[in-house]
């Protein structure tokens, strides 16, 4: 049979798994009632938890593999043609834009991105 763990449950100290699961529904507020306040390291590791499921779910560059060839093409461009290249790149690594919710007319471009953030990006291409 199952031991008890001496911790109190909230099946009255229920022994093994089932007694488990229900302090970390207790913890977890999955059982109707407040949850328990984090102390400690568990608050450290469920922050640090939610920080690499976030960046595991940050979607990757659309064209990562075109990087230094981008960023050569926007070094040695000028004008119009230089402006199209930063927006592309901007777009395409998800860059901070100048103004929010800013759009380039192709007729008439606009720098859409910080030119210190596609420095920044192109450093070592």
């Amino acid at each position: 049979m199952g031991h008890s763990t001496g911790e109190p449950g909230l099946n009255g100290g229920a022994p093994g798994r089932a007694g488990r699961w229900a302090a970390i529904q207790s913890r977890l507020g999955l059982n109707g009632n407040r949850p328990e306040r984090c102390r400690g390291r568990s608050a450290v590791l469920g922050f640090s938890s939610a920080l690499a499921m976030a960046g595991a779910l940050t979607p990757p560059p659309l064209r990562a593999g075109d990087l230094t060839q981008d960023c050569h093409r926007w070094a040695s461009a000028s004008g119009n043609a230089r402006i199209a290249v930063a927006n592309q790149l901007g777009a395409d690594h998800l860059l901070t834009k100048n103004t929010r919710l800013a759009e380039s007319d192709p007729s008439k471009p606009v720098e859409l991105y910080r030119f210190g953030d596609l420095q920044r990006l192109c450093r070592g291409t």
